[in-house]
């Protein structure tokens, strides 16, 4: 039978003479109470993870087996898969070149068709290039010979007189208004330019007719350019002077100044009549100031 911790516990022992201490024996008995109580628990703790390590080894045992199964059928499965993925690559890589070579012929095909299409392209292309040219090259003579005429149309004389200075055109035609109203008095009606004949006046222009003046010459400068560029008329009748600065010219007196002009007024002209004479444009080089005194000294004679 085996002896527990209670039965150490509980054992004594009979009194005799020179026997062993009896505190001594109790407290030893003690100790080994203790340290068996504690091997038996251990025993019982060991016994316990025994056997649940048993129980693991058993199900790790189950587990090889069927991890051995399952190697085995994995490498089956592997051989055969290599097998099928060798044939298929070889089936594929067999595909793959005939593809390729169809291809191959047919890009072939097609670079040629382009190749061929390009050149009959490029010939096109320089005939058209040549009829291009030969087109250029008739406008080409023909935009000279245009530009060539024109050019001789504004380095023709004439321009030289049109497009004189008005200021220069005013100080220096002085003579030219008076031969010309003289000749109008002597194809009209010489009686009638003798009632003025005597008839001496200065006349200083107004504001207003400063001011009409200048327009008419800045309208001249207008149509001139429009003119040149072939867009208007040189000249309209607006641009000629109007008999109301003409008639009153015997019944104006004013102070004369540094800038004088000489000429006979004859009262029948009519509104289309200019007292510039032959002048038929204004440049934009006229500057006339509206601020000072324009002074006409009229001399009619006979």
């Amino acid at each position: 039978m085996a002896i527990t911790a209670l039965d150490i516990k509980d054992k004594t022992f009979k009194l005799k003479f020179r026997g062993y201490s009896e505190e001594e024996v109790n407290e030893f008995l003690d100790i080994v109470v203790d340290d068996y109580e504690q091997l038996t628990r251990q025993n019982r703790e060991q016994e316990a993870k025994i056997k649940i390590l048993e129980e693991k080894l058993a199900y790790f045992d189950e587990m090889k087996e069927s991890l051995s199964q399952s190697v085995i059928l994995a490498q089956e499965t592997a051989d055969k898969v290599k097998t099928s993925a060798h044939t298929e690559s070889e089936n594929i890589l067999t595909h793959a070149n005939n593809q390729a070579t169809l291809l191959l012929e047919d890009a072939k095909q097609k670079a040629n068709d382009m190749l061929r299409d390009a050149a009959d392209e490029a010939k096109r292309v320089a005939v058209e290039t040549e009829d291009l040219k030969r087109q250029t090259r008739v406008f080409h003579q023909r935009l000279l010979s245009s530009v060539e005429s024109h050019l001789a149309l504004v380095n023709s004389p004439e321009w030289d007189e049109l497009l004189q200075p008005t200021a220069s055109y005013i100080q220096n035609s002085d003579q030219a208004f008076k031969d010309v109203v003289e000749t109008v008095l002597d194809n009209n009606n010489a009686p009638q330019a003798a009632d003025f004949g005597a008839t001496d006046a200065t006349r200083q222009f107004s504001s207003e007719e400063m001011a009409e003046l200048q327009r008419r010459v800045e309208e001249s400068n207008r149509q001139l350019e429009e003119t040149i560029a072939g867009q208007a008329p040189l000249l309209t009748d607006d641009l000629l002077f109007d008999t109301s600065l003409t008639d009153d010219v015997s019944s104006l007196d004013s102070t004369t100044s540094e800038d004088s002009f000489s000429f006979v007024v004859d009262p029948e002209f009519s509104e289309g009549d200019s007292l510039l004479g032959q002048s038929t444009a204004f440049t934009e080089s006229a500057d006339l100031n509206l601020s000072e005194t324009q002074t006409f000294k009229l001399n009619i004679e006979d």
